[in-house]
């Protein structure tokens, strides 16, 4: 188990049901990382390719949200 699992673990203090929310918040926040360094990337370009992988990270947010009925 890595060191963020065992962290997660933790803080849940042995409830799946928070261990399980940690996670899926978790994941949400890296598609929040992935939009904010597409975002910083771009430097005032608006390319095409920039847009498309903000465009994506921000999806990947919705859809885990989506999946695991995630309200916030």
């Amino acid at each position: 188990m890595n060191e963020r699992i065992k962290d997660l673990d933790y803080q849940a203090g042995g409830d799946l049901h928070e261990f399980a929310a940690l996670i899926i918040q978790d994941c949400i926040e890296c598609c929040v990382i992935v939009a904010q360094a597409a975002i910083d990337a771009r430097d005032g370009a608006s390319d095409a390719y920039s847009h498309g992988r903000e465009d994506a990270a921000a999806m990947c947010k919705s859809a885990i949200k989506r999946h695991f009925e995630v309200e916030k």
